[in-house]
């Protein structure tokens, strides 16, 4: 009775989301989706009416014969008319079927990633993009996106005209007694209770199994991609990523042919079952026939109606089950779309302050991730209007975190972000971000064009040739863009066959996204220059001297010799502030910075002046 329950409950959860699914097919193509459905409708009912005319035929010719009556060709080629039309409109239907479905997944694939994309966008933090389990899925929903709308769409037509096909039949076989098509489905009834089960089994082995499916595409990727390629070959792992392939695969395949026979096992003895009921339901109809209570059309009609309905019966089957992973990711699908941001917003939010006259505070900031790993703790300090700020610390100190809450990509889990004394929570976050220019160590290589890369710091200059012009000479890229035959209009990245940048041009391209912003008030440079050598280090740092100027500038880096001119210097260790002055200051108290500045100064000779690039505002 328990199985019984959960098959019906899985039944009712299935065709509610397949129903849920529906209106998504309306909305991206309405006029294919009309167009589909009384296709499915005509080809759903064409057996059925090729067996009705079978029959009719048979019956007429019977009649004829017995009693002596002339056949007019009147009415043999209506029925024969009726019969070839029928199957002519299959045959017709059948390439604009295809036609459609095609348009209709495309449309579906389009609708369904732009509302992904769309709800994506409408998450203000970074929150669900950090959670593991989230993220994941968002993963999912997007890697599959390219075949299951398609899956969706041709599984409900064939599903659809089927099950059409199948009414029918039993409408043809009622006239023999209801007892016949009823009889029919009984016997095949727990066959597919049992295909049900099994298949239930199965795909939540498969979600248990997911694990093992995931690190044999692991070990696949680290095998046929090229970035590995190098330490695969030097270190002689071939053989080794291999066998965890091997092991991950026979933990899955033992597990799921397990099932599989299984259920083969019990589809076959129950296959007997219904093959009996049905050998039963056609010695019934023969022995109506030769009681003389049917005709011989009827035998015929019962033949090829029970030929339909056993086929279409395991198709119909055969489908649902194939339709049930697409059902999965529909689920997930609206479970995503359900998700609500994290970050509360104040809409529209009081206007961000221009200019901010008494400073950025960090009063008494503490943060921790959501598995519970504080980053920050007990945070003060207050940015001066146009003040250059250094904050250096070892790896793990807090210091991007740090910036991603002044960016408001989190929000502190005590203390408060002020803003001219009002918290910036309480402010309208587009205009807060407007006043944010930044140069991150991972900023975004974009596969467009170099104006296109550039008007991305400010999305308004996209088509001002002027701005984004001005944005390249102060980056010091003028040069290099107008080597380019079609110099901004020169497509970027290896994806679409553009030009590839060295790591310091792009870094270059990265600043003028900065400097495109030049009504920004606050200038974040976030390890901007951690990949580079020396000389391109410098370089950076001579357009860096002129982007601060004017503004209220944060820099962090673990290159010591570029924070000498700073204004002030705050040192983060393990999530707290401990330090905070000037260079000398900081080298008199021979604190923290003390030692970091001298290992440096062992390591590299940072002392000598090889960098002492200052980027005071």
């Amino acid at each position: 009775m328990n199985i019984f329950k959960q098959v019906l409950k899985f039944l009712r959860d299935y065709i509610k989301s397949i129903f849920r699914s529906l209106p998504f097919l309306w909305k991206a193509a309405p006029r294919d989706t009309i167009f589909l459905i009384l296709s499915t409708l005509l080809q759903g009912l064409i057996p059925a009416f090729t067996v009705w005319i079978s029959k009719q035929v048979v019956d007429t010719v019977a009649i004829a014969l017995n009693q002596g009556v002339e056949l007019t060709s009147v009415m043999l080629a209506s029925l024969v008319g009726g019969w070839v039309g029928a199957m002519l409109l299959d045959t017709i239907l059948n390439p604009w079927v295809k036609a459609v479905q095609g348009n209709l997944a495309e449309k579906l694939m389009a609708h369904i990633n732009l509302l992904l994309m769309g709800k994506a966008d409408s998450f203000p933090d970074l929150r669900r993009f950090e959670d593991a389990k989230f993220y994941d899925e968002l993963q999912m929903l997007q890697q599959q996106i390219n075949y299951q709308p398609l899956s969706l769409i041709s599984n409900l037509a064939q599903g659809g005209r089927t099950f059409v096909t199948l009414v029918g039949m039993v409408v043809l076989l009622a006239p023999l007694g209801w007892g016949i098509p009823i009889l029919i489905i009984l016997a095949t009834l727990p066959q597919i209770f049992v295909s049900f089960q099994f298949e239930m089994t199965i795909w939540e082995t498969t979600f248990e199994k997911s694990p093992q499916a995931r690190r044999m595409q692991y070990c696949s990727t680290v095998m046929l991609t090229d970035t590995y390629a190098k330490e695969v070959r030097l270190f002689k792992l071939g053989s080794f990523f291999i066998s965890r392939y091997v092991e991950a695969f026979q933990s899955l395949h033992q597990t799921m042919r397990h099932l599989r026979n299984q259920q083969a096992f019990w589809e076959t003895g129950l296959s007997l079952l219904s093959t009996l009921g049905n050998g039963f339901a056609f010695y019934l109809v023969v022995q109506q026939a030769f009681k003389g209570q049917i005709s011989p059309g009827n035998v015929l009609l019962f033949v090829q109606s029970l030929s339909f309905l056993q086929q279409n019966l395991e198709q119909f089957v055969t489908i649902c089950l194939g339709l049930y992973e697409t059902v999965l990711y529909m689920e997930h699908f609206f479970g995503f779309l359900e998700s609500e941001p994290t970050m509360i917003l104040c809409i529209p939010g009081k206007s961000v302050p221009l200019p901010v006259r008494n400073g950025i505070t960090f009063d008494k900031v503490n943060f921790c991730y959501p598995d519970g790993r504080s980053v920050l703790s007990d945070i003060s300090f207050t940015l001066k209007k146009g003040e250059t700020v250094a904050l250096v610390g070892e790896n793990g100190a807090g210091k991007t975190t740090l910036v991603k809450l002044l960016a408001r990509l989190y929000d502190p889990t005590d203390g408060a972000i002020l803003i001219d004394n009002v918290d910036l929570k309480e402010l309208n976050l587009n205009e807060w971000r407007k006043q944010i220019a930044a140069v991150f160590q991972d900023f975004g290589r974009y596969a467009l064009t170099v104006g296109e890369n550039v008007a991305l710091g400010d999305i308004d200059a996209l088509d001002n040739q002027k701005r984004i012009r001005y944005a390249i000479e102060k980056a010091g890229i003028s040069k290099l863009v107008d080597k380019f035959p079609t110099t901004e209009d020169t497509p970027l990245g290896k994806q679409f066959g553009g030009t590839e940048l060295s790591g310091g041009e792009w870094q270059k391209l990265a600043l003028a996204r900065a400097f495109i912003r030049e009504t920004s008030q606050l200038l974040i440079l976030d390890e901007p220059t951690a990949a580079l050598d020396p000389r391109s280090e410098y370089e950076i740092y001579q357009q860096f001297v002129e982007l601060a100027r004017g503004k209220t500038t944060l820099l962090i880096t673990h290159r010591l010799a570029s924070v000498r001119m700073a204004d002030r210097i705050l040192v983060l260790k393990n999530g707290r502030l401990i330090e905070s002055g000037t260079h000398e200051e900081l080298l008199q108290d021979k604190g923290e910075y003390y030692s970091l500045w001298n290992m440096q100064v062992e390591q590299y000779g940072v002392g000598s002046g090889e960098l002492g690039v200052g980027i005071r505002g």
